[in-house]
This record gives C-alpha cells, sequence and structure tokens, in this order.
C-alpha cells in the first residue's frame, strides 16, 4: 500500500471516531436542554392538601372508547333539551371537592347568561364509583335539572373532545350554537342574553367566536377554596370577588428559564367560547380544526374581537387542590407517555419557587385589580432599571415606588435583561417587572457597560393587553422605545416620554476628531432621530426650561407637547449633618484642616471624567498653586465604571481615595464629609448628583450650560464658563480651595435652594402629564364613538 493510501485510510477512521464523538456528545446535550417529559419535573413534589380520592394505579385514558379507557354511565338517559332555543352548554366537571363548590356558580352564572338548565349536559368524571363528592355532584344536578352522564375513568384532552363530540351529535342538530367551557371557565358574552348575541354574529357571517383567557386569583396569591355562592350577599361571595385579580398565566406553562422554554409552545391565549355545531372544534376547544374548515365548514369565518364588545373567559382555574391536581396529572401523562406534562410540571416548580402561592408581584403575570376601585394603570418601558445604577435607573425607581404607594395608580415596568447581570444591583423586587430579551449595543460605540432592549416581542405584547395601562411612560428612544411607542398608538393609549439623558452630546465622546464617523455630523442625526421620536410622544416629560427649549428649538417638538418632570432631593438623606469627621480621617486621611473635593457619578467619558482628572493635575502642576494647596487637599472619588482604570492613572496617589460604588448610608456620609463638589460634565439634563452635592452641604463647581444654570441660582454654586479647560477650572477650584469665607457662604445657599426642589413635587408635575394624558385617551375614546 503506498503511503499516501495509508494516510487516507488513518484520517478515513479519525473523522469516523470523531464524528461518532459528536453525535455522542450532541445526544448528551439534547438529553440536557431538550428532556422528555419526565425531565420536566420538578425536583420535589407539592402537596398543599391530599387529594379527595385516593388511586391505587393509574389507568391511561384512551380517545375512542375502547375497552380499558373507562365507563360511561348515564343515569338520566339521552339528552334531549328543548328546540326553542339555539343555544347550548356541555362542560365537563371532574369529582373534586373545589369543583362541586365552583359548580354552583357555574350554573348560575350561565343561567343568568340565557342559557338555563334545560339547555345544559354536563359530563361527570371520577376515577372511581365509590366517591362521595361524584355523589354530592349528581344530588346537584338532579335538583337544578341539568341533563348529565358520568365517566369513571381517567380523562384526558382527546377522551373529551372524543366524548364531547358523541354527546352532542346525539342531541344537537348542525345549525345550533354550542358553549364549550370547563366549570371553571365563565365566558363574558355582551348583552344579557345570549340569542340575541348570536343573532348579532349570524349577521356578521360568522360562524364561531373567540374569547381571550383571563386568569382570576386571589388578591395575595394564595390558592384559596372556594365559598359557595350565597345569592343574598352575592356582591362579597361571588367568584369575582373572592378572586378579583385579573391576570395572564400563560407564562406559568413553560419551564421559567433554558432553551427548552424557547422552544415548547406555552398554553393558547384564547379559546372557541362559541361555535356553530357542525363546526369541529380542537381537544383542547382552543381552535377549530383544520379539517372542518376542508369538510364541513370551508366558509367558517371568526367572529372579530374588534366587533363589538371584546369576549373574555374568567378561568378560576387558580384554586386550593390545584397542586395536588397538576402533581397527579404529570405523573399520568409520564406513564401513559404523553408529551404535556411540562405544562402541569412548570405550573408547579412556580408554586413551588413562591411558597406555593401565585406570584401576583411577577412582571410576567401582569395582574391588576378588577374591582372595586378604578386605578389608573401605568407601563413604564425603560432599557436601565436594577441591573444597572445611574441618574435615569434611581431616578425611574423613585418614580415606580411612588406610583406603588399611590391609592389610585399601579405600575408594571417592562425592562430588558442583561444576560452579564446575574442578580440586580438595586433591590426592586416589589415591583412588577417583564422582562425582555436585549442587546449589547453600546458595546459598538466602545461601551460595553449597558444592553438596549429589543423591540416588545409577542409575549410582551400579550402581557400588556392583559395589564390595559392607561398610559405609557417611555423613557428611552430606542429601539425598545420605538416599538412600546409604535404599539401604544396602536393601542390608542397615549404615551408620555420622560427626558433623561442628552445623549447627542455623548458622541463626541465616542467618535475620534476628524474621523470617517465624526465627519457624518452624529450628533445632528441624533438630534434629528430623538427629534422623529419625540415628536410621535403624546407628552413630552422635560427636567427644566432649558432642555424644553433645545426640544422646542433644535428638535422641533410642537411646544403644546411639553410638560414638566423636574427631580427631587431627599434633604432627610442628602444632609450636612451626616458630616463624619472620624470617617475623613479613616477613610480620606483628612482632619478639618483639609478640604476634600469630591467626584461622586458613574465614572464614564460623557461625565467628564478625563477633564476631572485633568483639572487636578493642572491644580497641582501650577507652581502658583502646588505650594500653596498640596498638603490640605484630598479627593475622594465615588462610583465605578469603565474610566476606572484611567482615572486610577491619572489622578495624584497620595491624596486620592477611591471608595468605589456606594448607595444608601455610605453615599450620604460621603457626600456631607466633602466640601467642594466638582463635576465637570456638560451632557446631563439633569445633573442629579449637582443637586444631591448641594443638599448635603458642599460648595459646587460646574460647568454654566443651560442645564445648570436653571439648577444653580446665583450664589449657590461657582459656575465656569460653558467651554472651560482644565485651567479655567483649575482657577476656579483653588478659589473655592483657599477662600474658606465664599466656599462656606455657596454651602449654605446651597442648602437652602435644595429645600425647595422636594420629590413630592416633582411627582406632582409628573402626575399632571399623566393626567394630560388621561385627557387625550377620554378624547380619543369620545372621537372613536362618534366616529363609530
Amino acid at each position: 500500500m503506498r503511503i499516501w493510501d495509508v494516510a487516507a485510510s488513518r484520517r478515513s477512521r479519525w473523522n469516523k471516531t470523531f464524528v461518532c464523538l459528536c453525535v455522542v456528545c450532541g445526544v448528551m446535550l439534547l438529553r440536557e436542554f431538550i428532556p422528555t417529559p419526565s425531565m420536566v419535573r420538578p425536583t420535589r413534589w407539592i402537596r398543599y392538601e391530599p387529594l379527595e380520592v385516593s388511586h391505587a394505579r393509574i389507568d391511561c385514558p384512551r380517545w375512542d372508547g375502547s375497552p380499558g379507557g373507562g365507563t360511561i354511565l348515564e343515569p338520566k338517559g339521552s339528552w334531549s333539551p328543548s328546540r326553542q332555543k339555539r343555544v347550548f352548554l356541555y362542560a365537563i366537571v371532574a369529582a373534586t371537592a373545589e369543583a362541586a363548590r365552583t359548580l354552583t356558580h357555574f350554573l348560575d352564572f350561565y343561567e343568568r347568561s340565557g342559557i338555563p338548565s334545560s339547555q345544559t349536559s354536563l359530563t361527570l368524571q371520577s376515577s372511581g364509583e365509590q366517591n362521595p363528592v361524584l355523589a354530592g355532584l349528581e344530588t346537584t344536578l338532579d335538583a337544578a335539572g341539568v341533563h348529565y352522564d358520568v365517566w369513571i375513568g381517567t380523562f384526558s384532552s382527546e377522551t373529551k373532545a372524543w366524548h364531547r363530540e358523541r354527546v352532542v351529535n346525539a342531541a344537537l342538530e348542525p345549525d345550533d350554537w354550542l358553549v364549550v367551557a370547563d366549570v371553571d371557565e365563565f365566558h363574558q358574552f355582551p348583552g344579557p342574553e345570549i340569542e340575541a348575541f348570536v343573532e348579532e354574529v349570524e349577521r356578521y357571517g360568522a360562524n364561531y367566536v373567540m374569547a381571550r383567557w383571563e386568569d382570576r386569583v386571589a388578591l395575595d396569591g394564595e390558592l384559596k377554596h372556594v365559598a359557595a355562592l350565597d345569592k343574598s350577599n352575592e356582591a362579597e361571595t361571588s367568584l369575582e370577588a373572592q378572586f378579583p385579580l385579573r391576570c395572564s398565566m400563560t407564562q406559568w406553562t413553560r419551564p421559567a428559564s433554558g432553551v427548552l422554554s424557547l422552544i415548547l409552545p406555552r398554553a393558547e391565549d384564547e379559546k372557541v367560547a362559541l361555535h356553530k355545531v357542525y363546526l369541529r372544534i380542537h381537544r383542547s376547544a382552543h381552535k377549530i380544526r383544520w379539517r372542518s374548515y376542508f369538510s364541513a365548514a370551508p366558509w367558517s369565518r371568526r367572529w372579530p374581537s374588534a366587533y363589538g364588545q371584546v369576549l373574555v373567559s374568567r378561568h378560576f382555574k387558580w384554586i386550593a387542590g390545584l397542586a395536588a391536581y397538576l402533581d397527579r396529572r404529570v405523573k399520568t401523562y409520564d406513564k401513559c407517555g404523553m408529551l404535556w406534562s411540562y405544562e402541569s410540571a412548570s405550573i408547579n416548580a412556580r408554586l413551588e419557587e413562591h411558597g406555593g402561592k401565585i406570584c401576583v408581584a411577577c412582571g410576567e403575570l401582569a395582574c391588576r385589580r378588577a374591582q372595586p376601585k378604578e386605578r389608573m394603570r401605568i407601563a413604564i418601558v425603560t432599557s436601565v432599571w436594577d441591573e444597572h445604577v445611574d441618574g435615569v435607573s434611581i431616578t425611574m425607581n423613585r418614580v415606580a415606588r411612588f406610583l406603588r404607594r399611590s391609592d389610585d395608580m399601579e405600575v408594571l415596568v417592562v425592562t430588558p435583561h442583561d444576560p452579564a447581570v446575574t442578580e440586580p444591583v438595586v433591590d426592586m423586587s416589589d415591583v412588577p417587572k417583564l422582562p425582555l430579551a436585549s442587546l449589547p449595543i453600546f458595546a459598538l460605540v466602545g461601551r460595553n457597560d449597558y444592553v438596549v432592549g429589543m423591540p416588545l416581542g409577542s409575549s410582551q405584547k400579550h402581557a400588556l393587553v392583559d395589564y390595559d395601562p392607561d398610559i405609557y411612560h417611555l423613557v428611552s428612544p430606542d429601539m425598545l422605545g420605538y416599538s412600546a411607542r409604535a404599539y401604544a398608538r396602536r393601542a390608542g393609549k397615549c404615551s408620555v416620554c420622560s427626558y433623561h439623558t442628552q445623549i447627542d452630546r455623548y458622541v463626541r465622546f465616542y467618535t475620534r476628531k476628524h474621523g470617517i464617523i465624526d465627519k457624518l455630523k452624529p450628533r445632528i442625526a441624533v438630534q434629528k432621530l430623538f427629534g422623529d421620536f419625540y415628536s410621535g410622544c403624546d407628552v413630552v416629560a422635560v427636567p427644566n426650561e432649558a432642555i424644553a427649549s433645545k426640544l422646542v428649538g433644535k428638535m422641533g417638538i410642537p411646544r403644546s407637547k411639553i410638560g414638566y418632570f423636574p427631580r427631587g432631593v431627599n434633604t432627610t438623606q442628602y444632609n450636612p449633618r451626616r458630616r463624619n469627621e472620624t470617617w475623613r480621617r479613616l477613610e480620606l486621611d483628612a482632619d478639618s484642616r483639609h478640604v476634600v473635593v469630591l467626584w461622586a457619578a458613574r465614572l464614564v467619558k460623557e461625565k467628564g471624567a478625563d477633564l476631572f482628572a485633568q483639572t487636578i493635575n493642572t491644580l497641582f502642576k501650577t507652581a502658583s498653586y502646588a505650594d500653596d494647596i498640596l498638603n490640605f487637599v484630598r479627593v475622594l472619588v465615588v462610583g465605578a465604571g469603565p474610566e476606572l482604570d484611567n482615572m486610577r492613572k491619572a489622578l495624584p496617589h497620595k491624596i486620592t481615595t477611591f471608595l468605589g460604588h456606594a448607595s444608601g448610608p455610605a453615599l450620604w456620609c460621603a457626600y456631607a464629609s466633602a466640601d467642594v463638589y466638582f463635576f465637570p460634565s456638560h451632557t446631563e439634563a439633569f445633573p442629579n448628583t449637582l443637586l444631591e452635592a448641594q443638599a448635603s452641604g458642599l460648595a459646587v463647581l460646574a460647568p454654566g450650560y443651560s442645564v445648570n444654570r436653571d439648577l444653580v441660582p446665583r450664589d449657590s454654586g461657582f459656575l465656569v464658563d460653558e467651554h472651560a479647560g482644565p485651567s479655567d477650572f483649575a482657577d476656579g477650584l483653588f478659589e473655592l480651595l483657599v477662600n474658606t469665607t465664599r466656599r462656606r457662604h455657596i454651602a449654605s445657599r446651597a442648602v437652602e435652594v435644595a429645600k425647595a426642589r422636594t420629590w413630592n413635587a416633582a411627582f406632582s408635575s409628573l402626575r399632571a402629564c399623566y393626567d394630560r394624558c388621561a385627557q387625550i385617551n377620554a378624547a380619543r375614546s369620545t372621537s372613536t364613538k362618534d366616529a363609530s
């Protein structure tokens, strides 16, 4: 054999070995990320209460009525409904204690909807005949005059569909209308009489009607027992009163995380609430079967939800005994090789995660009160929330907590998740949060410490439909902001867009002078882009008149859209009394003779980090200054960010202390224990740190551009020329360092100015913006009604 033939043979063996290894690894990965149904189950099972009936074994359900699939008992014979009406009701009721208590509510509701007991047929399902609950259900139905039969055995969605068609086809005509519901499903048909609604649907030309799910949950999320209906006290004993939260639980039907959550379908958002009998509906009753289109009704037409009143199906499933029921269902599905156990397992896993309750504060559920008080619902859409700390996130955290504490307002936050952040930096767990996908777009311009949100996806839109916000508060003019603004407009809801950051001023910090990007005039392009975004908002909430003038003059925002949302400061937290001489001595090596110059902000280019360091170095390199101040100056840097290493290298090591990120009492103490706050940023729309420094009793040194001139009145700070360089700032800093009288006078005046800037006043201004939006919503609703 020639040498190259030997080499080829060896390569072939190696290739085969490599392929085999790849196959083995692939199978292992598939088993890891795409588990079988049994692998989806939670690691430990919840049993809040025992099942009402014990079962020694599990019989696999059969869908065609063959032996082993169950026994059908018909104690009342066939169903012979009255032909005077054309709308009929069919339901399946499991023989459990909770279902028995819910049944009285169910029959009463549909009786009031226009479907009397004579038009109703139920199937009672029990795994054994010796079930005391089954006997009680039969007594209840006998007294109500409702036809029923009994299925002894295990049910599945396939067996339900098979038996439903068997019962319905034997009793009804093809042109009759059928309502299909479980005992915990209450379809909300418009008007007091369902027959009139059916006539309206027929005039439209439709032959089936869909209803959107609305899960009803107890106020604290507890899986409560259903209380019996008391007709004399219906306001308190109705299911609506017992379970007053309106939620969307479809997110809980899939694993909360991992690859599996991306590929498994979630529970359907809608259900066929009413349909002509000749149509065949899916086994789960959530859609029309395809074969029905091609055989019985190729002209099938859905009654549109936009026509008349939107239909809702209230789902009272989240009650006591649910976890035990789902526990058994998963085990049945696993044993019988059925592929849908992940839904029940995922719900139980999430219940387990939240201590056996529905997490009514989780954003993905979008829960809100149905009664008794009407509340203004705000959806905050922001790209920065609890995973990064900056002025925007701190401000919006305050806004959300303000809304959360309000008696007449609710809040839901829609925000991207940064996969690089394992845990939130700020604890905002008390505010419902709806997460979405993100994109690290800032890495493209030299910043990898932030992400922006992707446009709203279908799951977020579904949650927003259920939350039904009155107002969309949009924070960031990015992809997420644009998509949320467009979605709000399509939904006919008002949008308040708050202006936080002069991003157009950021551009020069991330484009090289005379580079190709710089030549494209990106600042002008950003202004035009943002002008387009804010022009499409209904109300633009700006922090001060300087920003209002800029948006009107440079971005073309109509003055009529401008509203005001200034910022405030908590003078209990930021207060000169928090000064700590012991802390100064231990942390900064500073006593009463020393003057401490403070930086408290994120360490990023656009905040003026380079200019801060250059000014300090200029101060010490100037011979006339250096000898006088070198021995009594200390520099304190509070904050974290990508410029940390550069600032460490640039600032004098002997006199500089880097405290890192600080919050709460540590931050308040750092502020009050300094003497001068030097912040040379030109990019702020409202520099919160200046206000915090003023409230803490510091003399502020900053550039005198329009925003700072609004914030720092005469004698409450030291403002230098807007275009000042390091030498100009060094002159101003030297003046504050050596002129003790002036420094203290400025600090005293600053404290008085800060006292007038309260968060209560700021929130009152923001509430005025929301009220303007509410008026816009009302005007739109009126014009829509007039047009129709």
